[in-house]
C-alpha cells in the first residue's frame, strides 16, 4: 500500500469523518434542509457578486438574507454538529496539506 493510500485510508477511518458522513446522509435525505442549503448557496453567490461589483446596498441585503437563512438552517437538529464537524475536517485537511507542502519544500532544499 502506497503512502497516499495509507493517508486516504487513515482519513476515511477518522471518527470525525465517519460521523460527518452519517450526518451528511441524513441531511441529504431531508428535503427541507436540502432546499434551504441550496437557497443559501444561491444567496452566497449573489452576495459574492455584489461585493465584487461594489454594490453596497445589495451586499447589505444579501448579507441579511444569508444570515437569516443560516440561522434557520442551524436550528435543524444535527446541523450545528454538522457545521462544527465540517470546520474540524477543513482544519484537519489544511494541516495535512501544510505537512505535505513542508515535506516537499524540505526535499527541494536538500
Amino acid at each position: 500500500m502506497s503512502e497516499k493510500d495509507k493517508l486516504i485510508q487513515m482519513i476515511k477511518e477518522n471518527e470525525i469523518i465517519i460521523r460527518y458522513k452519517k450526518i451528511e446522509k441524513i441531511i441529504n435525505e431531508h428535503e427541507e434542509i436540502k432546499s434551504k442549503i441550496q437557497q443559501l448557496k444561491a444567496i452566497q453567490k449573489q452576495l459574492v457578486n455584489a461585493k465584487e461589483i461594489g454594490k453596497t446596498e445589495a451586499v447589505r441585503t444579501f448579507q441579511m438574507k444569508f444570515d437569516a437563512l443560516y440561522q434557520e438552517i442551524e436550528e435543524f437538529p444535527l446541523m450545528s454538529e454538522y457545521m462544527a464537524l465540517q470546520s474540524d475536517i477543513n482544519d484537519m485537511l489544511q494541516s495535512i496539506q501544510d505537512i505535505i507542502q513542508d515535506g516537499i519544500e524540505k526535499d527541494f532544499e536538500q
